[in-house]
């Protein structure tokens, strides 16, 4: 199975060599790939499409295209980055192998997307809506919805050409089932790090001594502050109606992104951009990461965005938001200073209460632990060696990775933990948000085997579907590594 899975793979990157990436939009370049350059402008299309993509749910799409590629030297790229260059790669391979969805295709899978359904039927007139709602605001059309739809059924062929090579065996399915299915019985000791914080004591001198050892490390926030040009709906004492609003918001969009794609221009200069459209370039307060500017509507997206910039590369992408669009240049920047120890007093002290804290639970816990595991060594079961250590168990409910017990405290660390144990097997000591805990499992279920027979055919397809996927991320790091792809832009 393996060596016919290197051969589909092999026979992808021989065959066929036709692709066109050529410039239709925009200016200055953000990359190439396949020898031709990625615009800036297609860049943010793509980008929006990243968006676009999330309105309709095409989360396979998402999840297939915006996966990072570990081992090519971009593995700390942004999953909207990896989206749009994964997105070239996807259509170029398509097209080299014939694969190109017919409009009807297209019209079947849109009648089929749960979105543009009302009780499991096609409804047209959430196609119009959603039209209105998210493409118009977008700057996008049907016609480009379409294409996204055209690479989620691109993208499917080509999982179905390289799963046509794996089938899981019984013992495959059977094990598979097992580890998602077989129940676990769990027991738990919980320490409350609130238990510690409150019998924990700082005084001034610990603090100043503290502050002294740290004081090179104890510094303000960053502050910056940027320039705008705001293409955003007027704020009115009626809202408009649907449609006039998405349509208004369309070609703000459009305006947007062709002032952020002019500003790529050599020389360009914000406050004449801005006068092509009518604007006027305004200025934000200095703010932080954590409190980000009013004037940009407090969204977070507008810090992260100035956050990202320099003074020798200011320009940032379009920021988005419900009432318009803004494209930013960053003007200033106000670095980090040392704080005083008035200043640094108050954070100091909860920090340094609270290390002193998790170091006592920490070795209050150990201590615990060990003398549970002594006494379940001596033959007592759990609930009494808790005991006998002075502390109490509880029962968490049986769990299994399919049907998961969510409600009881820190259960995402105890299922994770007991299902890395054995039957009889204490855990150490495991940190928790709010303190920690000491897991047992006293014994594992048996199987369903009626459900099994009922579940397998299911399971089956489940464990294709995962197959497909593995397959399909090492073949497009294949492909993607193949196009010669060489950027300047990162997450």
């Amino acid at each position: 199975m393996i060596v016919i899975t290197i051969l589909v793979i092999i026979s992808f990157a021989v065959f066929y060599n036709r692709t066109d990436l050529s410039d239709r939009s925009g200016s200055g370049r953000v990359g190439t790939i396949y020898g031709r350059p990625i615009t800036y402008g297609q860049f943010q299309r793509f980008g929006r499409k990243f968006e676009l993509c999330q309105d309709l749910r095409l989360f396979d799409l998402l999840r297939s295209l915006a996966i990072r590629q570990a081992g090519t030297g971009e593995d700390k790229m942004d999953p909207k980055v990896n989206f749009i260059y994964n997105s070239f790669v996807l259509q170029h391979e398509a097209e080299k192998l014939g694969i190109d969805p017919t409009a009807d295709e297209v019209i079947a899978e849109i009648q089929g997307m749960q979105v543009f359904q009302t009780r499991g039927v096609y409804d047209s007139s959430k196609y119009n809506m959603i039209n209105q709602a998210f493409l118009a605001p977008k700057g996008f059309t049907a016609d480009d919805m379409e294409d996204l739809i055209r690479d989620e059924l691109r993208l499917r062929k080509i999982k179905t050409i390289l799963g046509s090579t794996v089938a899981p065996s019984e013992t495959e399915l059977r094990d598979f089932y097992s580890q998602v299915s077989q129940k676990t019985e769990a027991s738990v000791v919980r320490l409350k790090l609130d238990d510690f914080l409150a019998t924990t004591q700082v005084t001034d001198d610990d603090l100043k001594k503290v502050y002294e050892e740290r004081k090179g490390a104890l510094k303000s926030d960053e502050l910056r502050k940027v320039k705008y040009i705001a293409l955003i709906l007027p704020t009115t004492d009626k809202p408009l109606d649907p449609k006039p609003r998405a349509e208004a918001l369309g070609k703000l969009a459009k305006q947007a992104e062709d002032a952020s794609v002019a500003m790529t221009e050599k020389d360009a200069k914000l406050e004449e951009v801005a006068a092509r459209f009518g604007a006027k370039v305004e200025e934000t307060k200095e703010f932080s990461r954590s409190e980000p500017p009013a004037e940009l509507g407090s969204g977070s997206e507008a810090a992260m965005a100035a956050f990202k910039l320099t003074m020798a590369q200011p320009n940032g992408d379009v920021i988005s938001t419900d009432r318009g669009y803004y494209v930013i240049q960053l003007s200033g920047v106000t670095p980090p200073r040392p704080l005083t120890f008035e200043e640094a007093k108050t954070r100091l002290g909860d920090e340094v209460k609270r290390d002193r804290a998790m170091e006592a639970l920490t070795l209050k816990a150990t201590e615990i632990r060990n003398k549970i595991d002594m006494e379940v060594k001596a033959g007592k079961p759990f609930a009494d060696a808790a005991q006998a250590a002075g502390a109490k168990a509880e029962k968490f409910p049986a769990f299994s990775r399919q049907e998961p017990q969510m409600e009881p405290a820190n259960s995402g660390e105890i299922m994770t933990v007991a299902g890395e144990l054995n039957v009889g097997q204490l855990s150490n000591a495991t940190p928790t948000p709010d303190g920690s805990v000491i897991i047992y499992v006293e014994k594992r279920l048996p199987l369903d085997e009626e459900k099994y027979k009922v579940d397998k055919v299911r399971v089956a397809e489940n464990m294709t579907e995962f197959q497909k996927a593995v397959l399909f991320t090492e073949w497009l790091k294949l492909r993607r590594d193949a196009a010669g792809l060489q950027t300047s832009v990162k997450g």
